[in-house]
């Protein structure tokens, strides 16, 4: 009787999330994949005509070499390859069929160099398929040896052999073979300190825990002219340690309406964090080992920017499975900003490494979103019976005492001191317009009311109002990622006082609108009589003639005598 040779059939236990290509055993046996609505194909290395408890029992070649010539190619492949030597000895030269390379293998444990190694080189010569494409809790009925392909758009080439498990199943366990990555924009406005504590994100099904720092979320709202701080927040992949080398790059995209400059590129960091009791830890500076480039497209006038690092397995030895990589960078908020709900969308997405047998080849992750926000105040001037005035002047002053300078050369459009302010001056229209403003408290100043008119003898004090998603959903906050509209929720305006000559309103009807709209009054100068009609004047000249009068009197006198 032929003896009955038993190959182990947790020999690979490689752990790839949803997005990879993966390989089974499996005989009469219901997959159990967790690999969402990913389609994949399916090679048969081996084929077994039995099945013994965990085991697989007289073991032939599978159908996917497609004849004799490609079977010894890869026979001749694995006997001959550095990659299966032992002690300076290939662990597979005396191996003549399948069933002596499956006794051989059946030694060697899951995640081994020997497993990666194999997996490998069985991707290479993977030429006929096995029925399919098999998706998430598909049954093949033949018992063997199995190499699942993910066949889906994702980039992932990453060839690995899975375990079956006692009961015959397939036990495909998952590991994140997908960095992922996040975009923050830091609303400063809220105080929530999301790095007081691991925050998870839903991702793909899976929950990420991330990073975030004290106020970053997804929308935020800033003046023209504000410095916007943003971070980036890298994942490493479960499965990093089967790499050599991996190459790491964070390509973000600024719309028109931010500016990055080689200022801002000075001041752009890269953290290494790591996770310990639960809470993430600043482990160091990683800012050198990576390259900093960015650029303008001139047709749409966004910002290309790049943070790459090469390989992060040679250049930052302390990278774990748990780490995370933070860049923090700062942009300003331009004149090109779009005003009201449209906002100033920005994403970014990572290029990594996707394949550890075929340094190379990358894959790129989804991209994350976030959007910031600017308003506008049009102010009109009119008198008493609505006729438009040109030539008043104003201060705007917001609520930390500052003036408002588009000019200003400080890095801010709010300056400390009056003298440096900027005069908002009414056109032939009585108009004058104030682009891109916080949400806030503010007040319009007069200095120069026009010819004839008196200036207001008080401030006219107003607040912008506008409720953005850190005020309705905190989690909303940290995951948006549908339209503008969605992440502002409402808006309006009003004045703080009752005042005679001031009327507020605001518009939000229209996209790329959010405008506060003050009208203003002024009361003309008329230089009255003290009595009415000509009495004053009257006066003046009977005295001015009184006067000289006297004055020839004296004159006379002194002559005559």
């Amino acid at each position: 009787m032929k003896m009955v040779k038993k190959i182990t059939g947790i020999v690979m236990a490689f752990a790839i999330i949803m997005l990879s290509a993966i390989s089974a055993f499996a005989a009469n046996a219901e997959t159990e994949r967790e690999i969402l609505s990913h389609e994949f194909d399916a090679y048969q290395i081996f084929s077994a005509t039995g099945v013994e408890g965990k085991y697989l029992t007289d073991v032939e070649w599978g159908t996917m070499f497609g004849g004799t010539k490609q079977r010894n190619l890869f026979l001749n492949a694995i006997k001959t390859s550095d990659d299966f030597k032992v002690n300076g000895v290939n662990i597979f030269a005396d191996c003549t069929d399948a069933d002596d390379v499956a006794r051989v293998l059946s030694e060697y444990a899951d995640y081994s160099d020997i497993a990666k190694a194999f997996a490998t080189h069985a991707y290479d010569y993977a030429n006929v398929t096995f029925g399919g494409p098999y998706k998430n809790g598909d049954t093949i009925s033949s018992a063997g040896y199995y190499l699942f392909e993910d066949t889906t758009t994702s980039g992932i080439a990453n060839p690995v052999i899975l375990k079956m498990s006692a009961n015959s199943k397939v036990a495909i366990e998952v590991k994140a073979s997908v960095p992922q990555v996040e975009k923050k924009v830091k609303e400063n406005t809220y105080d929530t300190d999301y790095a007081s504590e691991t925050i998870y994100a839903e991702q793909n099904g899976s929950k990420i825990p991330l990073n975030y720092g004290k106020g970053y979320n997804d929308v935020a709202d800033y003046c023209i002219g504000d410095s916007v701080p943003f971070e980036l927040i890298g994942t490493i992949p479960e499965n990093f340690d089967e790499f050599k080398t991996y190459y790491y790059s964070f390509v973000d995209t600024l719309s028109k309406g931010l500016t990055y400059s080689n200022s801002d590129m000075a001041d752009t960091t890269v953290s290494l964090y790591d996770i310990k009791g639960g809470k993430y830890s600043f482990i160091k500076d990683v800012t050198d080992e990576f390259t900093i480039e960015f650029s303008t497209n001139r047709r749409t006038g966004d910002t290309n920017l790049t943070i790459t690092c090469d390989d992060i397995i040679k250049a930052i030895p302390e990278l774990t499975i748990n780490s995370l990589l933070i860049v923090n960078y700062n942009a300003t908020l331009n004149e090109s900003a779009i005003v009201g709900y449209d906002g100033n969308p920005n994403e970014v997405y990572l290029v990594y490494s996707n394949n550890p047998t075929t340094p190379g080849g990358h894959g790129e992750t989804p991209p994350d979103k976030v959007i910031v926000f600017t308003y506008k105040v049009d102010v009109n001037k009119y008198d008493t019976s609505q006729k438009p005035l040109e030539g008043a002047e104003f201060y705007l002053i917001n609520s930390k005492g500052e003036y408002y300078s588009s000019g200003s050369t400080t890095g801010s459009y709010w300056v400390k001191n009056e003298a440096d302010a900027e005069l908002l001056r009414s056109d032939k229209n009585g108009f004058f317009m104030v682009r891109g403003v916080d949400k806030g408290t503010y007040i319009l100043r007069e200095k120069t009311a026009p010819t004839g008119f008196k200036v207001l003898g008080h401030d006219i004090e107003f607040s912008v109002n506008a409720i953005i998603l850190p005020d309705i959903d905190d989690d909303m906050a940290q995951n948006w990622t549908t339209v503008a509209k969605d992440a502002l929720k409402q808006f309006s305006a009003k004045l703080l006082a009752d005042i005679d000559n001031a009327v507020i309103g605001f518009d939000y009807s229209t996209p790329s609108d959010s405008t506060v709209t003050l009208d203003i009054v002024n009361s003309k100068v008329y230089d009255l009589p003290g009595t009415g009609g000509m009495g004053t004047t009257i006066f003046y000249i009977a005295g001015g003639v009184l006067v000289a009068a006297a004055v020839v009197l004296i004159v006379v006198k002194r002559r005559s005598k």
